[in-house]
């Protein structure tokens, strides 16, 4: 038996491993408070009523092995599968087949008595569960086998290793369960109930995956001692995903940038380089093709066969990016966990065997720590952090010998983000990488005009200038919150437009049991107008933050600077609250923290002033993402007048 816990922060491969003899005699009455006891201590976070799971459905499983005769398998139980986050495979049974081959099988475990197929949906309903999930139980474990079949060492080859899936619902009957072995042949052959037949025929299929004579120790070994790798399949997913221009367009001069990064990234991996380590800085303001370039990145090197992965701090970039690449079955290579968070490489496993490239974009959304598990790390941990200095950067960096950050300074916008140009020099130094930098010029969003982005850089930071518009790019200035709405969604039928604020006011939960939209309480009012935030989850077929900007329901609702930064959108309604107001003795913007509903913003500038800076930048996000026009209101009057003085002065004054 292996003992899972936590050392230095890291979570062990998995809770419990040794033979299913072992397994099957710690499931008895007398014995089984060890083993959950044992579990538990490898969760950072127990959920309510995982003992009560694991106490009814593992003597359940250990039952069934062992009167199939499979004690010499090997199992391990609460399995985190490489790459896979804090998820967890309920089981894995590890042995050798027919052929001699190493063979493997990952069971999902569900406590469920019924449960209904919708066909129509392609959704689980009616399990009488607590927690509903839509998810088919053996999809769940065919994606934690694809995750071991895609991101291991020893296990791409499907001619040399056997890896299967199962569920194993062992309080349903075949009955209860009928509709889902309707759901298509391999659904129906892999998931099993617990009454008589149901146990007969997992029985019957598990003795047909593996030869019950041989030990499973060596084949345990191999899984355990193997390392993260990426397979040639999922590379080949990618590389056609993601160099595909119609899906990422480059212009001529985006294509000659990305052809000299990846130029550089190569001479960095070379046999001839002085170190094979590296760190490149990309800088580039909105607009100029940053996640392209990424996207291209990514795909040129997967086609090379190079191990890479992209990896952002932004949920809503990860989701929109994984929808673009229009991922649709659950069997295929799911090229889309290349898509990665920039809070997943703490683990100093994957350290020991590096990526070749790891692609950060927004790096400057990096966190200075990574939070492990929870909303704050254990306070021993947070200490060793602080005293090693493995801040997110250093992380990043141990994971890739190539590290490409694409970055932008003005876009620092929340409490978190803690990464500078010089941030990037230091950990390449400290790492014994070299550095480079690159700058992006050529901007797209707003029209492609550089005068605009002149006009809101004089906005924010200095001495605002009059506005002209130009042919491709127009500023509107709204009297009332009435009037910035329908100005941006008069052509929502054929416009892509959102409405987005400064965080000036609260972001509620929906409360429990909300079912309709109108549950849901509106965040945001304004002169008898209100609005609500975008949700924190989905609900009455709205769509929650991550989807917010690129589900077209998310116009009803308005987004903020955590769910617009690295969007583009065909025209924005922007309110600028009461934390940015006109000063007219100073003519200038001046920022009231007060104001702010960011509270964590609003402590940080207690310790630190310069976080005004950040309100800036918030407003510098939102002014930025419109590729047509800008709407603008103001909730302070005398800076909706100041506005209107110098957006088209000779248009008002006509108007007027």
């Amino acid at each position: 038996m292996v003992r899972g816990d936590l050392r230095g922060g890291f979570v062990r491969r998995a809770g419990y491993i040794g033979s299913v003899q072992d397994f099957h005699d710690a499931t008895r009455p007398h014995t089984i408070s060890n083993l959950i006891a044992l579990l538990s201590n490898n969760r950072p976070v127990l959920d309510r009523g995982e003992t009560a799971s694991w106490a009814a459905s593992l003597p359940a499983l250990a039952d069934v092995l062992h009167e199939a005769g499979l004690t010499r398998l090997s199992i391990a139980l609460e399995f985190r599968p490489f790459h896979a986050g804090f998820r967890r495979a309920d089981a894995v049974l590890m042995g050798v087949g027919d052929n001699g081959r190493p063979a493997y099988v990952v069971v999902e475990l569900k406590q469920w008595q019924r449960a209904v197929w919708d066909s129509v949906r392609e959704q689980v309903t009616d399990t009488g569960a607590r927690y509903e999930t839509p998810r088919h139980p053996y999809d769940q474990a065919a994606a934690y086998a694809q995750f071991i079949r895609n991101y291991t060492s020893g296990m791409h080859d499907e001619s040399e290793v056997t890896i299967e899936a199962a569920a194993f619902l062992h309080n349903a009957t075949e009955a209860s369960i009928e509709t889902l072995r309707t759901a298509g042949h391999r659904r129906s052959t892999g998931t099993f109930s617990g009454d008589g037949v149901g146990r007969r025929r997992f029985s019957e299929r598990l003795l047909e995956i593996f030869d019950a004579d041989r030990s499973g120790t060596p084949v345990k070994d191999r899984l355990m001692d193997a390392h993260y790798e990426q397979g040639p399949a999922l590379l080949e997913a990618a590389a056609a995903i993601f160099s595909d221009p119609a899906r990422y367009p480059l212009t001529d001069d985006q294509y000659a940038i990305f052809a000299e990064i990846q130029n550089a990234v190569s001479d960095a991996m070379s046999v001839t380089a002085d170190r094979n380590q590296a760190v490149f800085v990309v800088k580039g303001g909105p607009g100029t093709g940053k996640t392209w370039i990424a996207m291209h990145l990514l795909g040129a090197n997967a086609h090379a066969r190079r191990q890479v992965a992209y990896a952002t701090n932004s949920g809503s970039l990860r989701e929109a990016l994984q929808k673009s690449a229009d991922f649709r079955s659950t069997f295929d290579a799911p090229a889309k966990e290349l898509i990665t968070s920039a809070r997943t490489y703490w683990d100093s496993s994957r350290w020991r065997h590096p990526l070749d490239l790891l692609i950060v974009d927004e790096a400057h959304r990096l966190e200075q720590y990574t939070v492990r598990t929870g909303h704050a790390n254990p306070r021993t941990l947070q200490q060793q952090l602080e005293e090693q200095h493995i801040t997110q950067i250093f992380e990043l960096k141990k994971s890739a010998k190539v590290l490409v950050l694409f970055i932008d300074e003005d876009q620092a916008s929340t409490y978190r983000d803690f990464v500078t140009i010089d941030e990037a020099l230091s950990v390449a130094q400290r790492t014994g990488a070299s550095f480079d930098i690159f700058e992006l010029r050529e901007q797209h969003r707003s029209g492609g005009s550089e005068a605009y982005e002149a006009w809101v850089d004089a906005l924010l930071d200095g001495t605002p200038t009059v506005w002209h518009d130009e042919d491709n790019f127009t500023v509107r200035v709204a009297r009332s919150p009435q009037e910035l709405e329908r100005l941006t969604l008069e052509n929502a039928a054929e416009e892509k437009a959102r409405l987005l604020a400064g965080f000036c006011w609260e972001w509620s939960t929906p409360p429990p049991g909300a079912i309709t939209i109108e549950d849901v309480p509106a965040d945001i009012s304004i002169e008898g107008w209100h609005k609500r935030w975008n949700l924190r989850k989905g609900i009455d077929g709205f769509p929650r933050d991550t989807a917010w900007a690129h589900d077209p329901r998310g116009a009803e609702q308005v987004g903020s600077i955590f769910t617009a930064q690295g969007f583009e959108f065909d025209r924005c309604g922007v309110i600028i609250g009461p934390d940015l107001v006109w000063n007219a003795e100073t003519e200038q913007m001046t920022v009231r923290m007060e104001e702010s509903k960011y509270k964590k913003l609003v402590s940080l500038h207690r310790r630190d002033p310069t976080a005004a800076a950040r309100v800036r930048n918030q407003y510098r996000v939102l002014l930025t993402r419109a590729m047509r026009g800008v709407i603008l209101y103001s909730t302070d009057p005398r800076t909706v007048e100041m506005l209107a003085s110098i957006v088209n002065p000779a248009d008002e004054a006509l108007s007027s």
